[in-house]
């Protein structure tokens, strides 16, 4: 079973992730009974599980700053004759 939240592969039946801890399951809004994420009726009172929506964006464990950088690529024209004559 896929964790919504980090996308870790538990195994089936568990009902926590082993990687970051998110509930595997969740509670039938009629009757209470415990289903897992992947559920769309509840095989005890017949109601309609509603989709959990898929977390879009995780915190990634990257700690610092970010900054921004300019990168140049440049193509030299003649650089592989050049490069030849010049000492390594």
């Amino acid at each position: 079973m896929k964790c919504p939240r980090c996308e870790f592969d538990n195994r089936d039946g568990a009902k926590f992730c082993l990687d970051c801890g998110e509930k595997l399951e969740r509670d039938c809004p009629q009757c209470g009974r415990a289903f897992s994420l992947s559920a769309k009726f509840c095989d005890e009172c017949g109601e309609r599980l509603e989709q959990v929506p898929k977390i879009e964006a995780v915190e990634s464990g990257v700690k610092g700053e970010r900054r921004n950088v300019t990168v140049l690529f440049s193509d030299l024209l003649g650089y592989t004759s050049l490069s030849e004559k010049l000492d390594p």
